[in-house]
């Protein structure tokens, strides 16, 4: 009877064992399913892309799981222009693979992270985020069907942030024609958006031919692939460029009907801006006032919700640090090999102060670069725009006229001898309204005359304000940073600093200390 009871038991627990099991792979394999699906559909319903990441985030049955969920709502709300909340779900997202940093996963994460900041002109930080991509990869990636995947992907990310340098040459180069011809079946949403990369950056360099024949390439293997129209979109506008620059315009006319449709369906919202700036240029260009108007109002209002979101993200970044995201983890391993402490720890003192005299040395040459660099933009800017100045500008094709120009780049000039940057409510919209134009013309002269976006050429104008007043005004040598912050424009103490060392390479209080020294040693 005992028997018969202990083996009743014992029937019983395997059966319930194997059900759970069955369950249990059930569940993951439908959850993988939905991921997958709703992976499908990030471009042409992102919103409800979110919400199913959002369901299979709670729902996860492991950090792998999570970490996942989380990627795919990050890219669907880039998509729609929410970039705080991207950066957040980014950040948590690292935080679940700060154990395992080979993990495909983490890959991706750091993919979508570099080209997030990217978007928001943080550029040190998206080179760090490729940066780290790059060293993870091995010879033999393309074992692996994810890694394959997200190598390709990685090119394209790598390439998009050359062109954001203005190195198109290099832009080019980074993508292995090779690898995505070899892949382009397996692989064509990769290989689609590589291609229209590519033809972006021919574009961007001024080789129409080149950037046509890749854009009809990426057009033609998402045709051929079946990819969704909102995919499409991206090859559809680069070939419409290419015609329209070529001046094909039995090529381009064929492609607006299919543009202005798109213009209203797709989900990207720089997308959609970039079509509507087109279709704006287009109307234009054939005399259509009325449909210029209407394209361009589009085109202005969306620049600015993008500008207005991409400022918020940005100096949240600049605000916070990712360690602020992070959970505190438990110490997981403990010793008891004493001296093994004692030797790394003396180790790591000597360590520290090599580390100290190299790491001042080079700040104090990285000080008197930035202070000669100064000294020499200075006098550059004292220079009056000349005829001849104004004759190259007219060398180079562009919707803005040249005397709209040269009186927008006077009034900049005006605008940096003043102090109006070190107001905190100063956004690109004010500033524009305040010179009398419009965000588009003012965003073009800061682009193509200072090299940098809007908020990197305040930043610098505050920095460069704050650097003389120290340099020009000892008293403010013994000015606490949070008081500097707030005479040069900043919110914070703290994004006053990160910035501060963004631009010259330096803290602010070692930057002092340098400006200190200077002037003992010159009494």
């Amino acid at each position: 009877m005992e028997k018969k009871i202990l083996y009743t038991n014992k029937f019983i627990v395997l059966l319930t064992l194997t059900c759970s099991i069955y369950v249990f792979s059930q569940k993951k394999s439908e959850n993988e399913d939905i991921y997958k699906n709703a992976l499908v559909n990030l471009y042409s319903h992102p919103e409800k892309t979110i919400t199913i990441s959002e369901y299979l985030s709670i729902n996860a049955d492991s950090d792998e799981e999570r970490s996942n969920a989380l990627n795919l709502k990050a890219e669907a709300q880039i998509l729609q222009g929410n970039y705080i909340v991207a950066l957040n779900a980014l950040l948590e997202s690292l935080h679940l693979n700060s154990v395992n940093d080979d993990s495909t996963e983490l890959l991706r994460t750091n993919l979508i992270l570099g080209d997030l900041y990217r978007k928001l002109g943080v550029i040190p930080k998206a080179e760090e985020r490729l940066n780290l991509i790059e060293k993870k990869f091995d010879n033999n990636f393309t074992d692996n069907p994810e890694k394959t995947s997200l190598y390709i992907d990685f090119l394209t990310t790598k390439s998009i942030l050359l062109c954001e340098q203005k190195k198109y040459l290099k832009a080019t180069e980074v993508i292995d024609d090779a690898l995505l011809k070899k892949f382009s079946t397996r692989f064509p949403y990769q290989v689609s958006w590589s291609y229209d990369q590519l033809a972006k950056a021919y574009g961007m360099n001024q080789q129409w031919d080149r950037s046509l024949q890749y854009a009809e390439i990426a057009l033609q293997l998402s045709t051929m692939s079946g990819l969704e129209e909102n995919f499409m979109a991206y090859a559809e506008l680069d070939v419409a460029k290419a015609n329209f620059i070529k001046k094909n315009k039995q090529q381009y006319l064929i492609e607006i009907p299919r543009l202005l449709i798109l213009s209203e369906k797709v989900n990207d919202i720089v997308l959609k801006k970039n079509i509507h700036q087109f279709l704006a240029e287009f109307y234009l260009s054939e005399g259509n006032n009325t449909k210029y108007q209407l394209h361009n109002l589009k085109y202005l209002e969306l620049n600015e919700s993008i500008n207005s979101a991409q400022q918020k993200a940005s100096d949240l970044i600049l605000s916070l640090t990712e360690s602020d995201f992070k959970a505190k983890d438990h110490q997981r391993y403990k010793t008891n090999y004493i001296l093994i402490w004692v030797i790394g720890f003396a180790f790591l003192v000597l360590g520290f102060v090599f580390w100290f005299r190299f790491r001042t040395r080079q700040n104090y040459n990285y000080y008197k670069e930035y202070i000669s660099k100064l000294k020499k933009t200075q006098k550059e800017e004292e220079i009056i725009i000349t005829d001849k100045d104004v004759e190259e500008m007219s060398k180079t094709p562009q919707l803005i006229p040249e005397k709209t120009e040269q009186i927008l780049l006077e009034k900049l000039l005006a605008f940096e001898d003043g102090k109006d940057f070190t107001k905190k409510s100063l956004t690109l919209h004010s500033l524009a309204k305040e010179l009398d134009t419009n965000t588009r013309y003012l965003s073009e002269i800061v682009n193509k005359h200072k090299q940098k976006n809007f908020n990197s050429y305040i930043n610098e104008l505050r920095i460069n304000y704050i650097i003389n007043k120290l340099r020009n005004e000892p008293s403010f040598l013994n000015y606490k940073i949070s008081y500097l912050a707030e005479e040069s424009g900043f919110s914070s103490h703290t994004s006053f600093s990160t910035v501060f060392k963004t631009v010259t390479g330096i803290p602010p209080k070692e930057f002092i200390s340098f400006i200190k020294k200077e002037l003992s040693i010159a009494n």
